[in-house]
């Protein structure tokens, strides 16, 4: 902790982490919820000759991509996120970070989503098992996405001095100043001349 006893700022990398969880989020929603008028349409439309096989083939590899893409960078920040909020010092609210929870109910959807009884028949199952993955990835982002603010609304009441703001890696236009250090330049001119 600081000296005014104030925990840091939340890293770059934690905000850049809640913000990847939900945009990695949003794709493998988006990805889990296009099977289902893929398979409506394909059933719906049995006797389509050979372009209803093309048309199911590449809609499927795009969604089985864009799911693969989606769970790997959502499992990946999601894991950076968990740990850079394990890191804060700002406490939790009591029931703890709604993020936290998040996850767990994501994790237990997504395994039950692949656990379904043989009984409900394919069409069943995946309706059901697209619910439970867009159920999951919902309470997530939502979770994420309160924790985020949570946090966010206690730094705003903490203003750090100005000795202890963190330095940007973006550069500034102070950064690209043209002016010459004339020490510098009498300097170059003394070795010249030698």
């Amino acid at each position: 902790m600081s000296a005014d006893n104030h925990p840091p700022p939340p890293s770059a990398d934690w905000e850049l982490a809640g913000r990847r969880t939900v945009r990695f989020g949003v794709a493998y929603a988006v990805a889990a919820a296009a099977v289902v008028p893929l398979f409506t349409w394909a059933t719906r439309n049995p006797g389509g000759g050979l372009a209803l096989p093309l048309v199911l083939l590449l809609g499927n590899i795009v969604i089985t991509a864009l799911l693969l893409v989606g769970i790997l960078g959502l499992l990946v920040s999601m894991v950076v996120w968990l740990v850079q909020t394990a890191k804060l010092q700002y406490g939790a609210p009591a029931g703890g970070h709604l993020g936290y929870w998040g996850i767990v109910a994501f994790t237990l959807l997504f395994v039950a989503a692949y656990l379904q009884p043989p009984a409900l028949g394919t069409a069943g199952a995946l309706l059901i098992s697209s619910g439970e993955r867009l159920l999951g990835v919902t309470l997530l982002i939502a979770g994420v996405t309160h924790t985020r603010r949570w946090i966010g609304r206690r730094t705003e009441t903490h203003v750090p001095a100005e000795s202890a703001v963190l330095l940007s890696s973006r550069p500034t236009a102070e950064d690209w100043s043209s002016e010459w250090d004339p020490d510098v330049d009498r300097e170059i001119e003394r070795r010249r001349s030698r």
